[in-house]
């Protein structure tokens, strides 16, 4: 039986700093990420660079029908190596590895070419591939995403999860919250990778939630009114929203009267649900 942890050492390797890379090494972290996740055989996993494969042998242990993207040819050719030098009885179930940079690839397009209509992410991607990722996959193609299981910058981790009223509670918490229950799994410090980063991490879970509260139409109009509230926080509602869709005091009193909002207030003050029955209002007002 091949031994992980020293085929993955057989090979010298300099991380390449142009691709961000930071390869968590811990084992038992990986496994508590992947174990998390609860999954079940056949269920479709898309994994956001393998790296040296740390996450990539504890999910085709799953027996999941698992896509594994890796951008560096040397890691990727290294991870092949080790999947064909299994004994049959060992062989993973529908392991895929692809050898190209997932940021220029679409989810939906991935999966509908092989016959899948939902994925569960992983990821412990390049912290600054982050916005990225989110807003690409998970959000303009959240319909595809069951749910992702991703590393993150501590930093960028507390933002997502943090509710209303905290000083850094903004475009990810709503638009990520508005689409998924999100709730930080537990830290991991910047010891457990190597090079050894300048932060600490997260690892976060998103379920898309059962019953959205809003419809996939509606999202665009609800992500370009967020984005442009909290781009000018300091400011009350109703003067950005004002200048922005160009509106007449009589036509912001109507918002306000159909959305239930005060806009006298600023953009961290309120929930979700506020900002959803808020876009809705502008949407309405904005196209008479």
């Amino acid at each position: 039986m091949v031994n992980w942890g020293n085929h993955l050492k057989q090979k010298a390797f300099h991380p390449k700093k142009r691709l961000g890379q930071n390869f968590l090494y811990d084992p038992a972290i990986a496994r508590r990420i992947v174990e998390a996740a609860d999954l079940s055989p056949d269920q479709v996993v898309v994994e956001l660079g393998c790296g040296k494969g740390i996450l990539t042998k504890p999910l085709s242990e799953k027996r999941v029908r698992l896509i594994a993207i890796e951008v560096d040819r040397d890691l990727y050719t290294d991870l092949a190596a080790y999947f064909e030098t299994l004994e049959p009885r060992e062989q993973a179930v529908g392991v895929e590895l692809l050898n190209t940079d997932f940021t220029k690839l679409s989810i939906t397009g991935l999966l509908t070419s092989r016959g899948f209509e939902r994925c569960v992410l992983f990821g412990n991607i390049p912290y600054y591939l982050t916005r990225e990722v989110l807003f690409s996959f998970l959000v303009d193609e959240f319909e595809m995403i069951g749910a992702a299981y991703l590393m993150v910058q501590r930093e960028v981790g507390e933002r997502i999860v943090s509710p209303p009223g905290s000083r850094v509670y903004g475009i990810t918490s709503v638009i990520l919250q508005t689409l998924y229950d999100v709730r930080s799994l537990f830290r991991v410090a910047a010891g457990s990778f190597f090079p050894k980063p300048k932060v600490g991490s997260m690892v976060l879970e998103f379920k898309q939630l059962d019953d959205l509260p809003i419809e996939p139409g509606e999202l665009k109009g609800l992500l370009s009114l967020v984005k442009n509230l909290f781009q000018q926080r300091r400011k009350t509602i109703h003067n950005t929203i004002k200048k922005f869709y160009a509106l007449s005091e009589p036509e912001l009193t109507e918002i306000q009267n159909t959305a239930g909002v005060e806009l006298n207030r600023r953009p961290e003050e309120l929930g979700k649900e506020q900002f959803i029955e808020l876009s809705r209002a502008v949407a309405e007002v904005t196209a008479a």
